[in-house]
């Protein structure tokens, strides 16, 4: 075991024969380098996509889809109003066929008895 600590301490120790010198950069810079990234990235999209441009084209999406809700409304009302104008104007001319046909009948009845008792005038 002993020979095993006295090579580690000979490589990896604080009594190493030559000191060890880090030429890397730290994690802070890694950090720093990454947050920047992640700024331009968020920039270059804003920029890309044309920043607020994309919300107005959004709202003005939601103001014409409210508009045609409403509208698509006003139609179906309009279309129930035909409906029973429709339903209305059958039943005036079935009653107006059921009429004419009535007075069809008393005209024919006036005739025949004007026939028997003859025309006054």
């Amino acid at each position: 075991m002993k020979k095993v600590k006295r090579t580690y301490n000979k490589y990896y120790g604080v009594t190493r024969r030559r000191m060890r010198v880090k030429m890397g950069t730290t994690w802070h810079t890694y950090l720093m380098i990454a947050g920047l990234s992640f700024i331009g990235g968020v920039g270059a999209t804003y920029w890309q996509l044309g920043g607020g441009s994309v919300i107005g084209f959004i709202s003005k999406i939601e103001s014409l889809e409210a508009d045609n809700q409403s509208i698509q409304g006003q139609l179906l009302q309009q279309k129930i109003e035909l409906q029973l104008k429709s339903i209305s104007g059958d039943k005036v001319s079935g009653d107006i066929t059921k009429l004419q046909e009535e007075n069809n009948k008393l005209k024919e009845d006036v005739l025949f008895y004007e026939k028997i008792v003859g025309k006054k005038r």
